[in-house]
């Protein structure tokens, strides 16, 4: 039951276990409002390669999830700006020297400290889950490994930097439960008790206008898995104070 959650849980507890003397920063870092005509122009260029980071004319809310690896689930306090196109800041900032993602991630982290002025604490809530379980007619998932592995979803095969399949020997559940979390828009646990990598294709409707079965729907018929509802304890990030930065 807590495979996932645990997971979340000691990614964020590391992440606050530091200090802010401990913490990695950037050496030279600038926070500015988006200008209103391009608050829709998205960029997100995290570290690429170890370099610049640069985030412009997204939600601040964004940058915060990858700051420290969240689901929006996990994120609690937030106010309404936070989250608001309107209220978005270009956010640059240069690393001394290349880094890895942690390392960026954790700049970051700095970057909202001192500029944001976040204060934050963690605490278990029990809150709604998914529960991935078998469904009645058991599992239709070629093992991974071979010519039965890979992903593919909703038709495009799942693939990482320079277009290599990340998964080419097909996905854990747990893989897969974190994949779907991030559509069904609450944790999603593994109960399945199947252990190795296997192969999937799903097809799933993400819009209001296409014949495709609804995501739970096809979960259940083309995987022969079921996405039910369920409570667990789940590690929250709480925010206690934000505030918007003056240009800098």
């Amino acid at each position: 039951m807590r495979t996932v959650i645990a997971t979340s849980a000691i990614l964020i507890a590391t992440l606050f276990g530091q200090t802010a003397a401990t913490r990695p920063a950037f050496d030279v870092a600038s926070v500015k409002p988006t200008p209103p005509e391009r608050q829709n122009h998205l960029r997100q260029d995290y570290c690429p390669g170890g370099g610049r980071f640069a985030a412009g004319g997204v939600p601040v809310l964004w940058i915060l999830r990858y700051a420290y690896r969240l689901k929006d689930y996990q994120i609690s306090g937030a106010p309404a700006w936070l989250n608001a196109f309107d209220s978005a800041y270009d956010i640059e900032g240069k690393p001394a020297a290349p880094v890895t993602d942690d390392q960026c991630r954790q700049m970051v982290q700095s970057l909202f400290a001192d500029r944001f002025k976040l204060a934050a604490h963690t605490e278990m809530r029990d809150s709604p889950v998914y529960l991935l379980t078998i469904a009645k007619n058991g599992p239709k998932l070629p093992k991974g490994g071979g010519d039965g592995g890979g992903v593919k979803i909703n038709g495009s095969v799942q693939v990482g930097a320079g277009g290599v399949p990340t998964w080419a020997d097909g996905w854990t559940m747990l893989s897969l439960a974190g994949y779907l979390s991030d559509w069904v828009g609450r944790p999603v646990i593994d109960r399945t008790g199947l252990v190795g990598a296997y192969g999937i294709t799903l097809n799933f409707s993400r819009t209001d206008n296409d014949d495709r079965p609804s995501i739970f729907t096809a979960v259940q018929e083309q995987l022969g898995l079921k996405l039910g509802t369920g409570r667990a304890p789940i590690e929250m990030l709480v925010i206690d104070h934000i505030e918007k930065p003056g240009d800098n």
